[in-house]
């Protein structure tokens, strides 16, 4: 129970990290604001574009959900990683 809970939270921190690192923040300049790695998860849309969605904003949870795996599948390995570097 212990590991899980190990690999659960090293994975919500990694999760975190690649997201802030790879967000785009473009709507002051024009652009979308896009959220996710390597899928992208989140958009909002500036309000200057043509044929605009109705909705400013587009979350797809399927790619938000592979992004988190990514992210569990990276814990894991670190946390092996880690296990292994200690003994």
């Amino acid at each position: 129970m212990k590991t899980v809970i190990q690999i659960l939270i090293l994975s919500i921190i990694i999760f975190v990290v690649i997201t802030l690192v790879t967000m785009k923040i473009e709507t002051p300049f024009d652009g979308n604001d896009t959220y996710g790695f390597p899928f992208t998860f989140h958009i909002k849309w500036s309000e200057m574009c043509f044929e605009c969605p109705e909705n400013p904003t587009e979350t797809y949870y399927g790619y938000l959900f592979i992004d988190f795996l990514i992210s569990g599948i990276i814990g894991f390995g670190l946390l092996k990683l880690f296990k292994q570097l200690k003994k």
